[in-house]
Order: C-alpha cells, then sequence, then structure tokens
C-alpha cells in the first residue's frame, strides 16, 4: 500500500511540474509579429545594410535575397540575427534583392509560429566592378641590374575610363613580349570573385582571366597606331559596365644634336619620366646663341601626327634646328608633352622632363 501511495505522489509530482513548464513557457511565448527597417533602398556594392527589428518575436532570421540566401529555395540558407533583431550585410553583386525577414516563437505545445516581413533592396555599381587594371611587364629596363619590368597601371581619369602610360622604348617591332606592339597580358581585379572580365576584339567579346599566359590576346593597336581599347564586366546577377583603356606613350627625347656632337641620352633611374642629356662640346664655344637639332620618339609617324606633341624650354615653344637658346649656365631643361593621336580628351597626357648638361672640352 504504501508503494502505491509512493508512485501516486511521484506521477502528480510530473503533472505538476508539467503544468508548471507549461505555464513557464506559455508566460515567455511573444506572439510573432515580423518587421524591420533599413535606412535606405539603394546601397553600392560592398555597402554595409543595417537591419534594424521593428517588430516582436523569440527568434529573427534573414534572407539577404543574393545567391544561395534565397527564402523558400532548396539549399539556400538564412541569417539568425542578433538577439535584438540587430544585423549587417553587404552584398557582392549588384542587383535588385529581395530581402526576407522571419520572426518565431515557440508555443507550449512546441510549435513554431512565425511572421514574415520583405523588402526590396537596390545595389548598384557606382565604379562597375573594375577595381584594378594593369598590363604586365611591358618593357625590361636596361637601367636596373637583373630583370626589372615595367608594368603600366591604369589611371582612372572617368569612372569608365583609364589611362595607361607606355615607355616608348617598347614601341618596338618585335611581335614577341616586352614590345607593346605584341598581345599584351592583363593583370586586373573585380569587385565580385562571380564576375567576368573581356576584351572586345571588333565586336566580339573575348572572355580574359587575370595574369594567365593564355589570356594574353589583348592588343592596343589598329592600323599599326595605338588605339583605346573596351572591356566589358559582367556580373552573375547580369549586371553588365563597360570600360575604356587609353594607352598612352611616355615622350622621349631620343636625338639631340648641336654643332654635330650628339648628346649622350640615359634615363633618371629613379623616374621613369625623366631623362638627363650629356652634351659635350669644344671649348670656347659660344654657349649664348646654340641651336639645337633635336627628336622625338624617332619622329615616328604612328606616334606623332603633327600637334599631339609640344616641346618648351622656360615655357617657351621650341622647334628643333629653329630656336635659338642660351646655355651659358650649362643647363637646360626641356619639358615634352603628348597627348594621344587621334583622340581630344584633354585627360590622356603624359608628360617628360629631359634635364641637359653641358660640358666644354
Amino acid at each position: 500500500m504504501k508503494a502505491s501511495i509512493n508512485i501516486i505522489l511521484f506521477v502528480s509530482t510530473i503533472l505538476l511540474n508539467s503544468c508548471k513548464q507549461e505555464s513557464f513557457i506559455q508566460e515567455l511565448f511573444i506572439t510573432p509579429d515580423a518587421g524591420f527597417e533599413i535606412n535606405k533602398t539603394v546601397y553600392d556594392v560592398h555597402e554595409s545594410v543595417y537591419f534594424v527589428n521593428t517588430g516582436k518575436g523569440q527568434h529573427f532570421v534573414v534572407y539577404p535575397g543574393d545567391s544561395l540566401h534565397v527564402f523558400n529555395q532548396p539549399f539556400n540558407q538564412g541569417y539568425a540575427t542578433a538577439s535584438d533583431g540587430t544585423f549587417s550585410y553587404a552584398y557582392n553583386e549588384p542587383g535588385e534583392y529581395t530581402a526576407v525577414w522571419i520572426a518565431s516563437s515557440i508555443n507550449n505545445r512546441n510549435e513554431i509560429i512565425e511572421s514574415i516581413d520583405s523588402m526590396k533592396i537596390s545595389v548598384v555599381a557606382k565604379d562597375g566592378g573594375l577595381d584594378r587594371f594593369t598590363v604586365f611587364n611591358i618593357y625590361k629596363m636596361p637601367e636596373y641590374p637583373g630583370s626589372v619590368f615595367f608594368s603600366s597601371v591604369g589611371e582612372f581619369i572617368a569612372p569608365d575610363t583609364l589611362m595607361c602610360p607606355v615607355f616608348f622604348d617598347s614601341w618596338r617591332p618585335s611581335l614577341t613580349v616586352n614590345s607593346f606592339k605584341a598581345p599584351q597580358l592583363i593583370n586586373f581585379s573585380l569587385s565580385s570573385s562571380l564576375s567576368k572580365f573581356y576584351w572586345v576584339d571588333g565586336g566580339v567579346e573575348k572572355e580574359i582571366r587575370s595574369g594567365l599566359s593564355s589570356s594574353r590576346i589583348v592588343k592596343f593597336l589598329s592600323g599599326g597606331k595605338m588605339s583605346i581599347q573596351k572591356f566589358i564586366v559582367k556580373t552573375a546577377s547580369g549586371f553588365t559596365s563597360e570600360y575604356y583603356v587609353a594607352p598612352v606613350i611616355i615622350p622621349k627625347m631620343t636625338k639631340y644634336t648641336v654643332n654635330g656632337k650628339n648628346g649622350v641620352i640615359t634615363r633618371d633611374i629613379a623616374y621613369y619620366n625623366k631623362f638627363i642629356i650629356d652634351l659635350t662640346l669644344p671649348a670656347g664655344t659660344d654657349l649664348t646663341s646654340l641651336k639645337p637639332d633635336f627628336e622625338i620618339m624617332n619622329n615616328d609617324p604612328d606616334l606623332i601626327d603633327g600637334t599631339n606633341i609640344t616641346i618648351s624650354l622656360n615655357e617657351e615653344s621650341q622647334t628643333s634646328g629653329v630656336s635659338i637658346v642660351d646655355a651659358t649656365s650649362k643647363k637646360l631643361q626641356y619639358k615634352l608633352i603628348a597627348t594621344m593621336p587621334g583622340y581630344t580628351n584633354p585627360k590622356l597626357i603624359r608628360e617628360t622632363i629631359v634635364d641637359v648638361v653641358i660640358n666644354l672640352q
């Protein structure tokens, strides 16, 4: 009889505890009401989107709506928020996304009750998706020991236009590597690893991959002259951006002669656009009225059209074999300015400084 009483008491205790637990769960239960806010609806790629909870519930999950995070799609997952419902996220691709916010609670019957809210979020690529563009190892620099190469790093002069400086010495007839007349190897980085990069060759889009020898196909020539090339970035979400890359020659004075004496031209190894010309003249030469003969880039007609090169000395325009200079200081400094022949964009420009040092012997 005592055992029976103990069993009855034990069962009663279990039932009492169970009732207390259900009552406790019921007291904690919050009827879910999904709601969230963001401070704007249009964001840049990689910009943080801050989600603020405005609803109620015990747990909150966000489906941002980009690849592998789309609500109600197989194998897609959402993100749990902080306990207060705060959450931040950055999209890697431009596009239109539907962010889904789920608030949930568990009732005393272990049932999950959910409430859902959603919002459209636009993500744009303000820079189009191209972060860096380099024409790799254009020219081997003989001024340095070992194997030192010049790579042309593209400079954005507009959101869709880059300028790449080019050494004149790389303008050689050879079609092999280290000549700008050859197909070039391009290194680049995109805003998203899911995007693809294309060179447009005669209207045909040809995919190139950064730094791969198999992608050494890009040519910056048209009719033997340097020409602007078109590239395209395509994102996984279908967003397309166009870019234009302009090669601009760094002008070089390739000949400097006074009274039949040729100057020795070398590059200042500390700068890619500074040169030094050592000119030795006979003792007693009248330095007050020298008339230098000079050439710029061998007067190559594919690089010079008669209007795209200016030469100045002390801000005065100079003409080979015509301009008379006073060199009594035995030092002259010329400035060469080259624009891209055939194009009117004033930002497509490169400058060179040439220091002439005169010795009397």
